[in-house]
């Protein structure tokens, strides 16, 4: 099976995505006439530019946090994904398109859940992500959004396939900023703008807590490069890709302890 996907990018380009059935993940850029460049899925490919997620060193592609998300949602590893351009297409800002085509393909790799056997805890400043491992399988979030323009906003679920594409995989990313910012001006048809007096998006808000479950879909995307669904619970506040990061390489490091 083979989707392709392609639009218009957050950087003002356009970019092309097939994503084909495999049986391993693989993820190749294309660029001009040369062959297609390998990228493995690994930390060490990862990085974070301007709050968005970045996949590869040279070359490279920018926001692919959306896509991975996806992946992790359906629990996707047996996937070949076939980028052209620097950047993924941004859509509606959610990763629903990509969960739309994702759900089509069958699992034809089947990986043992990723048991975290002990506490971990991330904190930097106000924000904080800590794991704790239970006996359920499957991974429980109880994540919180404070910001003084919303107050809070709160989520608690299971992750699973149907939960990610009905709760989390629609809820487009945002941006708190002020009254003077431009982009307010000539709003995107993706995304929402938050300042201290007033909300702009392109359309009514998808829920009351729309961008608590976009921080959950961002999570998600980036504990893709684990390889493996984690299964216990998350409780989080004000996360970031940076503090998602930390928690991942911490989680690999303590994996490579004798």
């Amino acid at each position: 099976m083979t989707h392709v996907l392609e639009g218009a990018t957050l950087g003002g380009g356009y970019s092309k995505v097939i994503v084909s059935s495999d049986d391993r993940f693989r993820f190749f850029v294309h660029e001009d006439s040369r062959p297609p460049v390998s990228i493995p899925l690994s930390i060490r490919n990862l990085h974070v530019d301007n709050h968005l997620v970045v996949f590869g060193q040279k070359p490279r592609v920018s926001v692919i946090e959306h896509l991975f998300s996806a992946l992790y949602g359906l629990d996707l590893y047996g996937v070949r994904i076939d980028v052209f351009g620097d950047e993924l297409p941004i859509f509606d800002g959610s990763s629903k398109r990509f969960g739309e085509a994702l759900r089509q393909f069958e699992k034809r790799r089947s990986l043992d859940a990723l048991k975290i056997h002990d506490r971990v805890e991330i904190r930097s400043h106000g924000s904080f992500l800590c794991y704790e491992p239970t006996d359920r399988n499957a991974l429980y979030i109880d994540m919180e959004l404070h910001h003084p323009y919303i107050q809070t906003q709160r989520i608690t679920l299971d992750i699973n396939a149907e939960s990610y594409m009905r709760e989390i995989a629609s809820s487009r990313t945002f941006v708190f900023t002020d009254e003077h910012d431009p982009r307010l001006r000539d709003l995107p048809p993706y995304g929402i703008g938050i300042t201290q007096d007033a909300v702009y998006s392109a359309e009514p808000a998808r829920f009351k807590n729309e961008l608590v479950r976009h921080k959950v879909l961002d999570l998600l995307g980036d504990l893709y490069v684990l390889q493996g669904r984690i299964v216990g619970k998350i409780t989080a506040r004000n996360t970031s890709h940076d503090l998602n990061m930390q928690f991942v390489k911490t989680v690999l490091s303590r994996e490579r302890e004798p």
